[in-house]
């Protein structure tokens, strides 16, 4: 007695099983191309990519909210806020052209430190490893239709696929290049302490003699007795009370670079010593013309003052 072949009439199966058979070959012929990582190859417009961020995406355990500048807004403040960095403001905000929070402009806040990519199909997310040298663990991508890595090659019509990086510093392809350049230049130095942005470089109402002056830098609020660090390699040119900044050093670098670090309670550095970038030079405090415990940070280069968030943030 001859058995019975059962045949599947089930278009649906058949369809897999040939898919799942030529989805090794199919895969040998996939791009290969890094341009695909960029957010800016997807979407035309910012507003393109923000409608897309607020109704398209839907990635496990990390959520994005949609933040319009207002009066008093800066990114650090907008960072700080919310518990991540400047970078994962930059990693997801990919149409940044600088850090200047303009009022009534909008901007994707992330719920965890990270960076926010894209990709074409499922093959990139080696890429993505291989560029921010990660494990599967921190990526995170975004909930897909089932079988999808199977039939997606198959559509004419691909829609972008998000995918969150955790933890990570963006990379410069992902950024314009005007934000790019500024990003190359500020790896140069790095924050002398961690703490709020209390003040900023530009012409301000002065806190204690209340008329409107320059400030020649930034401050950084944090506790009294914290340890500063030097923003990069140099040679220390100054030190002692320098009249409103109270106790303070100097740091000579390469390229005519100068920093200047004010209010200290201690100094732990000597005139004459070469330093490295993160050498401990002093430590928090509020002397001379100060209000409370925080680093005045200042920087010339050239002998010229600039902005040191172009430098850092």
């Amino acid at each position: 007695m001859r058995k019975k072949i059962k045949i599947l009439k089930k278009p649906i199966y058949l369809f897999i099983i040939t898919i799942t058979l030529l989805y090794p070959l199919i895969s040998i012929t996939s791009e290969n191309d890094f341009e695909s990582l960029d957010p800016k190859s997807f979407f035309k417009t910012d507003k393109e990519y923000l409608d897309f961020i607020q109704n398209k995406i839907d990635i496990p355990d990390v959520n994005f909210s949609i933040h319009k500048i207002t009066m008093g807004d800066n990114y650090w403040k907008i960072a700080k806020k919310n518990n991540i960095n400047i970078n994962s403001l930059i990693g997801t905000n990919p149409f940044l052209e600088d850090l200047l929070a303009r009022i009534s402009k909008s901007i994707v806040i992330p719920s965890q430190k990270g960076v926010l990519h894209f990709i074409k199909d499922p093959d990139n997310l080696e890429k993505l490893k291989s560029l921010y040298n990660c494990s599967d663990e921190e990526l995170k991508t975004q909930k897909l239709p089932l079988f999808y890595k199977y039939y997606y090659k198959f559509l004419s019509k691909k829609k972008p696929i998000a995918v969150f990086i955790k933890n990570k510093k963006p990379s410069t392809i992902m950024m314009t290049k005007k934000l790019a350049d500024q990003f190359e230049t500020r790896e140069m130095f790095r924050s002398p302490l961690g703490g709020r942005l209390s003040s900023f470089f530009g012409t301000r109402i002065h806190p204690i003699y209340k008329k409107r002056k320059m400030h020649n830098g930034i401050d950084i609020a944090a506790p009294r007795g914290r340890l500063i660090g030097a923003s990069r390699g140099g040679t220390v040119i100054s030190t002692g009370w320098m009249g409103g900044y109270g106790k303070a050093v100097i740091v000579k670098h390469d390229n005519g670079f100068k920093t200047l670090y004010g209010h200290m309670s201690k100094i732990l550095t000597k005139k004459g010593r070469k330093i490295k970038a993160g050498s401990v030079i002093g430590r928090v405090g509020s002397t001379g013309v100060s209000t409370g415990p925080h680093l005045h940070f200042t920087m010339w280069k050239d002998g010229k003052l600039i902005n040191p968030l172009k430098y850092l943030w």
